[in-house]
């Protein structure tokens, strides 16, 4: 982390008077060894650099996508976004790491075994990630996507994997979470939440789940649900047709979970201690935001309480939702226009980090 704060405190001294935010920079830390890249292909420079188990960490802005085959740990800028003068006399002004264009996640295979490890946070994605080979131990942190999918076109299947973590995140369409087992969705906001397969094994604990596929099959705990509704899957890669308000699977378990439509949860097989809250109607919990906080009303706090004994939603469980990364990043800095005495003034605020994670 140190070697990662200092990169980023020797650019900012570096462009003078010019914003950070534009500087577009890629290190890869390999063991003792930091390399750097510069401009809109730095990722994929980076990338093509990289060996399982190297880190690289992407600066504010936006660069072009690469393909990710290899178990690294990316650490993005986060995928919020503010730059107005409240956040700059606050000193908490943000800038995303955006990855442009569509791209896939397929890791090498090593002596015959898949690669483990993938770690990827703080990335804002507006086009379609793949996840196009198995994946095995890998999570993806407080990253914003647009078009999730764990699909093999060439084979026209769903795409295996274990150990799969999902924490802090937003994801707008989720077309299939594949045949995944021992899979953890915790503390995000999900739409459009697709089918899996009867052999999978998801957890979706203390979420916000805007629209359901009636095929999914998963235990929910905590979580907040809209409806569930039956699925069509009418072209690999495409969003999913979902029309008429069903029932989830009776493989589903679920446990303290706050819905609006009646009867979601009612074929599950194991259920218990579930909300029906018709008030939910005319909120921001029944529709998908890239900014809505998703908080409860002060007066559904002590009402709607999870299986730990916290509030359903994000905000419950041991890690509530939060955007902060789990690495230091820049929150405000003022560079002197021109050096006084031989010396540059150069002033830095950094946030720390999430140690919840």
């Amino acid at each position: 982390m140190k070697k990662v704060l200092f990169s980023l405190v020797m650019v900012c001294v570096a462009i003078g008077s010019a914003k950070a935010q534009d500087v577009l920079l890629a290190t890869l830390q390999k063991g003792e060894t930091t390399q750097y890249f510069y401009g809109s292909d730095a990722f994929k420079e980076a990338m093509e650099a990289a060996e399982n188990g190297n880190t690289i960490t992407l600066g504010a802005g936006t660069y072009n996508a690469i393909d990710i085959t290899k178990a690294v740990s990316i650490y993005g800028n986060g995928y919020e976004m503010r730059a107005d003068t409240t956040s700059q006399k606050e000193g908490n002004m943000a800038f995303p790491t955006r990855i442009a264009g569509d791209f896939a996640i397929a890791l090498e295979t090593v002596n015959d075994a898949p690669t483990k490890g993938l770690y990827i946070e703080g990335i804002y994605s507006a086009d379609r990630v793949r996840i196009t080979k198995h994946l095995s131990t890998a999570s993806f942190v407080k990253c914003r996507f647009q078009n999730l999918t764990f699909w093999d076109a060439e084979n026209k299947n769903m795409t295996t994997s274990d150990g799969v973590s999902i924490i802090h995140c937003r994801v707008a369409n989720w077309l299939e979470p594949g045949d995944s087992q021992n899979m953890v969705v915790s503390n995000s906001i999900i739409n459009n939440l697709g089918s899996n397969t009867t052999t999978s094994s998801i957890l979706l604990q203390n979420n916000v789940l805007i629209v359901l596929s009636d095929q999914l099959i998963g235990t929910f705990k905590n979580n907040i649900v809209h409806k569930a509704l039956r699925y069509v899957k009418f072209e690999a890669y495409q969003p999913s047709h979902m029309d008429e308000t069903m029932r989830l699977k009776s493989e589903c378990t679920a446990y303290n979970n706050m819905y609006y439509v009646p009867g979601t949860f009612d074929n599950a097989i194991v259920r218990s201690s579930n909300y029906y809250n018709q008030n939910l109607n005319g909120t921001s919990f029944l529709s998908y935001s890239d900014e809505y906080k998703y908080p409860l009303p002060n007066e559904w706090l002590t009402k709607y309480i999870g299986t730990d004994g916290t509030q359903v939603g994000i905000y419950g469980g041991s890690s509530p939702f939060n955007t902060i990364l789990t690495i230091p990043t820049i929150v405000s800095k003022n560079i002197a226009p021109k050096t006084e005495n031989g010396k540059l003034k150069v002033s830095i605020t950094v946030k720390v980090g999430d140690n919840t994670l």
